[in-house]
């Protein structure tokens, strides 16, 4: 038995639509590239929320120098801290965190690349001029200029769960797509 399909000058032009933006269903628009970023951003927002690195290990405590700071009020530069009672690790003012978190936040680096049909983002932030390397030091430890030992606080990376809701809402937009050119 055979099966013949034939297209009238519509549908045909409905067809080849179709499958041209299925060509294209990896490269994710500005828009859903935002939205897809935006569950990466809640996850990294979440690793400062609850003091822990992407697998859940629970970051080093302050170390009691740097609590008899915080109890001053100051640093050592003399730049207050603005943070309440219970003083959360890496964040005196909240700078590093939206820099990562906040779209737009200056430091804020989002790129959405397109290469051979797929969308790649890299959310990132570049450190204040006048603080070099401090992004680093403070995520994977090191010594500061004044010798001053900084422990490892991992705070880049998603944990199992946001990482399962970045795949859940890129197959949600994906599929939006789809749904799309369904009705073309």
């Amino acid at each position: 038995m055979e099966l013949r399909l034939e297209f009238t000058r519509d549908s045909r032009r409905r067809w080849d639509e179709f499958w041209g933006g299925l060509a294209d269903i990896g490269r994710l628009s500005h828009r859903e590239a935002q939205i897809v970023a935006g569950v990466a951003r809640a996850g990294i927002r979440s690793n400062f929320e609850h003091e822990r690195a992407p697998d859940g290990t629970p970051w080093e405590p302050l170390a009691p120098m740097t609590v008899r700071e915080r109890r001053k009020g100051i640093d050592e530069r003399g730049i207050p801290f603005r943070v309440g009672g219970h003083h959360p690790i890496l964040k005196r003012t909240g700078d590093l965190q939206r820099s990562f978190t906040d779209p737009d936040h200056p430091r804020n680096v989002t790129e959405i690349t397109q290469v051979r049909g797929l969308t790649f983002l890299v959310l990132s932030a570049e450190d204040d001029p006048k603080t070099p390397n401090r992004i680093k030091r403070l995520h994977a430890g090191g010594r500061t200029e004044d010798g001053r030992v900084v422990p490892a606080r991992p705070f880049i990376g998603l944990s199992k769960r946001y990482e399962d809701q970045l795949y859940e809402q890129a197959d949600r937009v994906i599929r939006q797509r789809v749904e799309r050119l369904r009705g073309v």
